[in-house]
């Protein structure tokens, strides 16, 4: 269908003749209207146009929307007065079919628009969201906002009337229904007090919404909510267990040491194991390793890093910094590596990761990385050898015995591990600089970061046999002076 521009006078519209083919006329004189011009007659509409975020560009864009105004016999005048008065409440109107003006309107339009976009508390150059961070917005967002779950407890726990601080009456309803103009800090913290029995979800939930309310007051055009600050900041969240386990040294060595004499057991699995306690990296960073820098760019973004045996290090492409980063291999962490070459070739159990560019392939697909379930099971056995897992007989039949596994620790513990006796490491000179050390080394944002959720301070250190008589008899020596 064909359009034009043009100036909406009497006589301009007068002249234009109905054809076979239909058109659209835009005023260009006037905001907000056009004419559609069909085989036998003539329509004014009102017309805008709403803002969307490509998905697969990150761009933002716009579709248009119209709304039927009458036909041609109405005077041109009335039209534009019609348009004039009405033009931003048929716009709200569209925006609220949509769920536009209630806060689960815009959760939705985050969710469809700008929850694969790109960081929205990021200033200078633009950060796109990793999968994991988008796919945990779209299920915080979906579940305890839009309520879209089938767990009834979640649903009760969210709109069932509710007595909020001790309050003398009851609050009811669910926060996705809250008009935008009305919403306010108190409603967001009655909402986040209504998650009490889910401390940690409750916050990342309370997280995920401000994001959202972010993306829509930093949004150039058809910004929903209209109100000057967040109402999701200086919410007070709650106080989270913080998970600091990591391997105490004497089982450390243990652990270390059967890796290293009994690889040809379960070379990738304990290969992996070992890696992952040696650099400290994340897990999602090592899964998609490969042996060699790829040769195209395709393939580069395709994988998570590669290894360099020439400087002895992992170069990581993108990390959840969103940077690049080389990191340092240990000595035994070489040795593994270029074992587990060997063992491709020399052994017949791994001789299915033979033709794969992945330094851990799947045993079931080599052609894909390993992933969070591929050695789920064998950890647990693992852990258990070692004390790091408990096991319960479920039922048992003659010698056949079936027992439920349960880990005390993971990989995630390893990196912990790592970073601890990192910073302790940094600390024998007597600097006390290893918790800074340790910061840059694992690429936090702060100190703050890995003391509260990596590093555990070395008890010992912090014993002193006598705290005063030093600075009792330096006091002396200056008085004697």
């Amino acid at each position: 269908m064909t359009k034009s521009t043009i100036k909406f006078t009497k006589e301009n519209l007068q002249r234009l003749k109905a054809s076979s083919k239909p058109k659209w006329h835009y005023a260009e004189n006037f905001e907000g209207l056009a004419l559609y011009a069909g085989k036998q007659k003539k329509t004014y509409y009102a017309h805008w146009s709403k803002p969307f975020t490509d998905k697969s560009t990150g761009k933002i864009k716009f579709i248009g929307k119209r709304k039927r105004i009458g036909g041609f016999h109405i005077p041109l005048d009335e039209i534009k007065e019609k348009v004039r008065k009405n033009l931003d409440e048929w716009k709200k109107t569209a925006a609220a079919a949509d769920g536009g003006l209630t806060i689960g309107g815009l959760v939705k339009q985050f969710l469809d628009h700008g929850s694969t976009g790109y960081r929205v508390k990021t200033k200078g150059a633009k950060i796109k969201y990793k999968k994991k961070t988008s796919k945990s917005y779209n299920h915080l967002l979906n579940t305890y906002i839009l309520l879209k779950t089938k767990k009834q407890s979640i649903i009760s726990m969210l709109i069932d009337p509710f007595r909020f601080n001790g309050g003398n009456g009851y609050v009811t309803g669910a926060l996705k229904d809250i008009s935008l103009n009305k919403v306010t800090k108190r409603d967001i913290e009655i909402w986040h007090t209504r998650m009490e029995p889910m401390h940690t979800t409750a916050n990342r939930a309370l997280a995920a919404l401000s994001v959202a309310f972010e993306w829509d007051m930093k949004r150039s055009t058809a910004r929903l909510y209209k109100g000057d600050s967040n109402p999701c900041l200086r919410i007070s969240k709650y106080q989270e267990t913080k998970d600091k386990n990591y391997l105490q040294e004497n089982i450390l060595k243990e652990i270390r040491d059967y890796c290293l004499n009994e690889t040809w057991r379960d070379p990738h699995f304990l290969t992996f194991y070992m890696i992952t306690l040696e650099v400290g990296e994340r897990l999602e960073d090592l899964y998609k390793l490969v042996w060699q820098k790829p040769r195209s760019q395709k393939e580069i973004n395709n994988c998570r890093g590669w290894i360099n045996f020439e400087k002895g290090e992992i170069h990581l492409t993108d990390s959840k910094d969103r940077q690049s980063a080389d990191v340092p291999l240990t000595d035994p962490g070489v040795k593994l590596l270029k074992q587990l070459q060997k063992y491709r070739v020399e052994r017949k159990e791994c001789s299915f990761a033979l033709e794969s560019q992945w330094v851990f392939p799947r045993a079931t697909d080599p052609s894909l990385p390993i992933n969070e379930s591929s050695y789920r099971v064998k950890l647990k056995y693992f852990n258990y050898k070692f004390g790091l897992a408990t096991r319960e007989l479920v039922r048992s039949k003659k010698t056949r015995k079936l027992y439920k596994y349960k880990n005390i620790y993971t990989f995630k513990h390893l990196r912990k591990t790592f970073c601890t006796f990192y910073a302790r490491g940094k600390n024998e000179d007597g600097s006390k600089r290893g918790l800074e050390q340790a910061s840059l080394r694992m690429r936090h944002s702060s100190p703050k970061v890995t003391k509260d959720h990596y590093y555990t301070e070395d008890q010992q250190e912090l014993r002193a046999a006598n705290i005063f008589d030093n600075n009792v008899i330096d006091l002396k020596k200056k008085e004697q002076k």
